[in-house]
């Protein structure tokens, strides 16, 4: 595939920052648990929060395509980073992109397209990951003003650090996947509590936390689309997620590879480079054709 000459400038663009602002320090952050927030905000700054929104909500307009070859660059230099990016453009600021009211996209999109705001998804729970329709976390109406959240959130990406959530739950038990329905929560709501964030492998620049809802409300203006519609919101963008995470996955394999070949080639035993040894040859050429 030929890339196009704006696509070719993206994925430079990206690239230059990745190595520049996010490589020399992707290892002290990740050490540190550190969100990098300064970071975050100049690829804000950059349009690489936005990517998939129109120019008319403050979005880059870009396509697929040159998303795709950012968020390479993006985890080539710092996978935590890109999975923050991951999350917010594609299952952040997309939902309410596609199903909000006019309203509900004045008030968000524009600061989350320029990466004043980040955004989370919460779909999974404890006991409900890929099956979704498996949620505990309950909505009950409070009157005609809005809804009264109580439930669990788990593994959820920016938990702590983001500011506006997609959160889906169960609005009627009785209609099992049909009863799901979505909201807007704005991380500063009362009842909205961080309760821990996971101790994980990698990728500690990252937070992922368990949520709690305690009696939180939230007005029937943030209701995303209509009732019973969660399951069809989650479902139709987690599809555009996985594109971020593909991509993810390519960079951060780059990454790795190039670290690997440069140190087999300054690393010395029995008088000459590790990568002149056949076993670790064979290894590198391996991951270099798997990587491909």
């Amino acid at each position: 595939m030929k890339l196009s000459e704006q696509q070719r400038m993206i994925r430079d663009m990206a690239r230059d920052f990745a190595q520049e602002k996010l490589a020399p320090f992707a290892a002290l952050w990740d050490r540190e648990s550190r969100y990098p927030a300064e970071a975050i905000a100049e690829m804000g700054r950059l349009g690489l929060l936005g990517m998939l929104l129109p120019e008319e909500w403050d979005g880059a307009g870009a396509d697929h395509v040159s998303y795709a070859l950012a968020l390479e660059e993006i985890a080539a230099g710092d996978a935590s980073c890109s999975t923050i990016m991951s999350v917010h453009n594609s299952v952040g600021c997309m939902p309410i992109y596609k199903f909000g009211t006019e309203e509900q996209k004045k008030r968000f999109l524009p600061e989350m397209a320029r990466g004043e705001k980040i955004g989370v998804f919460a779909l999974t729970e404890p006991q409900a990951g890929s099956d979704a329709a498996n949620l505990k976390t309950r909505a009950v109406k409070d009157g005609n003003s809005g809804y009264v959240l109580n439930g669990t959130k788990q593994f959820i990406t920016s938990g702590r650090n983001g500011h506006v959530m997609i959160a889906f739950a169960v609005t009627d038990p009785a209609a099992g996947k049909k009863g799901i329905t979505a909201f807007i929560v704005p991380t500063d709501t009362p009842g909205y509590r961080v309760w821990r964030t996971e101790e994980k492998m990698g990728q500690h620049a990252s937070d992922t936390c368990q949520v709690l809802f305690e009696d939180m409300r939230i007005p029937v203006e943030l209701r995303l689309g209509e009732e019973g519609e969660g399951y069809r919101i989650a479902l139709s963008n987690l599809e555009g997620g996985r594109i971020g995470i593909a991509s993810q996955s390519v960079g951060m394999a780059r990454a790795a590879l190039g670290i690997a070949l440069s140190y087999a080639k300054e690393r010395t035993a029995f008088g000459k480079p590790i990568a002149q040894h056949q076993a670790v040859a064979f290894r590198v050429s391996m991951s270099a054709s798997r990587k491909a």
